[in-house]
């Protein structure tokens, strides 16, 4: 008890015993994510890696073992989540049957079956901020503030990283590896400009009106060069947009500025006939012209250029790999982890090396831990979004306004992410799974009603 005789209360949790050293590794974690989640937006696969001499060393994994070593000698801080979220408790089913289907394929296939087995083990970024916001929940604002002033910085690299990343063979390397320095993909870049682009209009803070909209440009303009190379990450970005505005209350108002802008960007651009004088990946061009192409390939017509190739590729790679899963009788339990799923069906060079998935993030669910896998990944976002959306309408009767649009905002980068990964395996690497999975930690944080999370919204 207190002097005063009211119950103790400690990093959220009444009655708890004062929190020992051990608890401090959770702060440690929440203050080393954020840097973590800027080097991944702002360098993408350039960051993921610390270089050294004959030992690559994983940034991110790195990051999550002072997670694990926390969780061993401070639990409580995530047994609580765990115990009162069943969301959380559905996410360690599913990481438990990743890890099975894993078991069997690290005698064969070692590390390769440990480096497939990242489609679900990155799911720890959830569990480790949802620990270290129940711990010190003034790590949400820390993470608030720490993107408001990384948004300029951001928005003045990403275009440059978008239009210079076809040359990224011909770059420069980090040193002591062969991971160019300009490894920066589209999609990547279109999900963190709509990351500043919502933070900005969600939470303002004391940005001007004026600022707010420069900005803005800037990351439409990002988007609009990201959605020439990729359409995935353009499907992505219009999902997550779309989420957003459905919590604006001048939602009609702020989507006709939105297409105002782009209609009268994209009108001036193909009247001047504006082109990046730089080759696009697989010959697309960074213009007005490709980026109408690309919107158009949407719909499913016929389309100038290789887009039709593209989608029948890949079409062509799921149907097999899906064909030799039934053929091999592991539709319902997958086919587990490290064999190159692509190189099986003879869709890459098997010397090459460069795919080792359905090209497809849930997919590749699917083909790594069978029906039981994919079942437990749909029940599990069904929950999540149920929850947000509930959660979402519960704060704004509350009055509760930097929870709510945190939630929304986490809405929307999960969206985005998750329509975006059904052409491109980001889930596979921590640049984009890390980012999806601290949202889902952050918008079950803010969304809760359970003592575990008390955060108090700042003056």
């Amino acid at each position: 008890m207190s002097p005063t005789g009211s119950p103790r209360t400690y990093g959220g949790f009444v009655g708890a015993p004062s929190p020992a050293a051990s608890g401090r590794l959770w702060v440690l974690y929440g203050r080393l994510l954020g840097p973590l989640l800027a080097g991944y937006l702002l360098f993408d696969r350039a960051f993921a890696y610390l270089h050294l001499p004959g030992s690559p060393l994983f940034v991110g994994e790195m990051v999550l073992w002072v997670g694990a070593v926390a969780t061993l000698v401070a639990t409580r801080y995530l047994q609580m989540p765990i115990r009162d979220e069943p969301i959380l408790a559905l996410l360690v089913t599913f990481a438990l049957w990743g890890l099975i289907r894993m078991v069997p394929g690290v005698a064969t296939y070692q590390l390769d079956a440990v480096r497939d087995a990242a489609l679900w083990f990155y799911c720890l970024f959830a569990f480790f901020v949802t620990a270290a916001l129940a711990r010190s929940p003034e790590l949400l604002d820390r993470l608030i503030t720490q993107l408001a002033r990384l948004t300029p910085l951001l928005l003045l690299w990403l275009p440059f990283a978008v239009v210079l990343y076809p040359l990224a063979q011909d770059a420069p390397t980090v040193p002591f590896s062969t991971v160019s320095v300009l490894s920066h993909k589209s999609g990547s870049s279109a999900i963190a400009a709509l990351l500043v682009l919502g933070s900005m209009w969600l939470m303002p803070g004391t940005r001007s009106a004026r600022s707010r909209a420069i900005w803005s440009v800037m990351a439409l303009l990002v988007i609009a060069l990201a959605a020439t190379q990729n359409r995935g990450g353009l499907l992505g970005v219009i999902a997550g947009l779309a989420v957003g505005l459905a919590f604006v209350r001048n939602r009609v108002g702020l989507a006709a500025r939105v297409v105002l802008v782009m209609g009268a960007g994209l009108g001036l651009a193909s009247l001047l006939s504006l082109n990046v004088p730089l080759g696009g990946l697989q010959g697309r061009e960074f213009s007005a012209s490709q980026l109408i192409n690309n919107l158009m390939s949407l719909s499913g017509k016929d389309t100038p250029g290789n887009l039709g190739g593209t989608v029948e590729g890949r079409q062509q790679l799921w149907t097999r790999i899906l064909d030799k899963q039934v053929a091999d009788g592991h539709l319902i339990d997958g086919s587990g982890f490290g064999q190159n799923l692509a190189t099986e069906v003879g869709i890459y060079d098997a010397g090459k090396d460069t795919l080792r998935s359905p090209h497809n993030s849930h997919l590749h669910i699917v083909a790594r831990m069978g029906l039981v896998g994919i079942t437990l990944w749909i029940a599990l976002w069904v929950g999540w979004y149920w929850r947000l959306l509930a959660g979402c309408r519960r704060l704004a009767r509350e009055g509760s306004h930097t929870r709510r649009q945190v939630a929304v905002l986490s809405l929307m980068v999960t969206t985005a992410v998750l329509v975006s990964c059904f052409f491109d395996p980001q889930l596979e690497g921590p640049q984009v799974a890390a980012l999806l999975w601290t949202t889902f930690g952050i918008g079950m944080a803010v969304t809760t009603v359970r003592p575990w999370f008390r955060h108090e919204t700042r003056p």
